[in-house]
């Protein structure tokens, strides 16, 4: 009898061990609609619990740098390919079965698996600025009308503003760019996320908010006084990317959730919620500005990783000096 009690003891050891593994954690700095969407769709396409921890892309950095050789983190989702390159020791290179179904113009760099594309754009309260008054152009937004009248995300914590910043310089030259730049920065109200910017902006907080496209489109499509512009000298449409880490808790589960976000379903639910699909099967239904009617300049990842550091400290001494 003892020795059945034993055994069941066990059993009941194995099975909960079994269950506790069933499970994926994930950092990620996608906007929450996005993970409203796609992760109940994993969990019930997998049977895998995902364990949620979100933040800005800085902010998960940071934590996994500071988690460096132990299990703690699976994925990395949601966040710009030069985030990962400028971290490569934390990730570890992995291609996924999905990964055949690839559009011509997305692929697997180093860790960096592109799961979605995303343009970054202004939006403008239609309320609080005429059309006349709208700006066109980054350059623009340096015009002294606009003091305090724009949102931003920072760079060092979000990045997609670390693409803005990224994107003015590579269009401009490092020179006249970071000019361009700063004039914006003196009219900015900073934030640590840019995907509450464009809530400040629907809510009439600010008049006008840098940020990604789809995180605009909600509020536009939701009935707010939104309108979606794209820079006409220049904007980004990069791939949002995610990755497996180097120390991964179930490395199995990080494979199937970065496995299921190149899924025929997951992309169409990505489309569904504002953001641009990345298999070349999947026709899009939303309602965003294609891409050949933008101006989209090359944004050159591997720079922006090999100079991140750099181009922070700058940016950190330009904030001091903000008038």
């Amino acid at each position: 009898m003892r020795k059945m009690s034993s055994l069941l003891i066990l059993g009941a050891f194995v099975v909960t061990q079994a269950v506790a593994q069933e499970k994926v954690t994930v950092y990620s700095a996608a906007p929450q609609d996005l993970i409203d969407h796609v992760v109940p769709a994993f969990e019930k396409a997998t049977k895998i619990k995902v364990e949620l921890v979100k933040g800005g892309s800085g902010d998960m950095i940071n934590r996994m740098k500071a988690e460096a050789g132990r299990k703690a983190a699976d994925v990395l989702f949601s966040v710009s390919a030069e985030v990962v390159d400028a971290n490569a020791k934390l990730f570890s290179p992995f291609t996924p079965e999905n990964a055949k179904y690839l559009g011509e113009n997305f692929k697997i760099d180093g860790a960096s698996v592109p799961f979605t594309a995303v343009a970054n754009a202004f939006g403008v309260n239609t309320k609080l600025l005429t059309p006349a008054q709208y700006p066109k152009t980054w350059m623009d937004l340096g015009n002294p009308i606009y003091k305090g009248k724009i949102s931003a995300g920072r760079p060092d914590k979000s990045g997609s503003a670390f693409i803005q910043l990224g994107v003015i310089l590579q269009i401009y030259g490092e020179e006249k760019g970071w000019d361009v730049y700063t004039k914006i920065l003196d009219n900015t109200v900073l934030s640590n996320s840019s995907g509450a910017v464009s809530k400040f902006v629907n809510d009439g907080e600010a008049s006008i908010g840098l940020s990604n496209e789809d995180t605009l489109l909600k509020y536009k499509a939701g009935g707010g006084p939104v309108e979606i512009l794209y820079p006409t000298d220049g904007t980004s449409a990069v791939a949002d990317v995610m990755a497996l880490s180097a120390t991964p808790a179930n490395a199995a589960a990080g494979k199937a959730f970065i496995n299921f976000m190149l899924s025929k379903e997951a992309q169409e639910i990505l489309d569904s919620v504002g953001r641009r699909p990345v298999r070349s099967d999947v026709v899009t239904k939303s309602p965003l500005t294609p891409l050949n009617k933008i101006k989209v300049v090359k944004y050159d990842d591997a720079w922006a990783a090999a100079n991140r550091a750099r181009i922070l400290a700058k940016w950190n001494d330009l904030l001091l000096n903000k008038k």
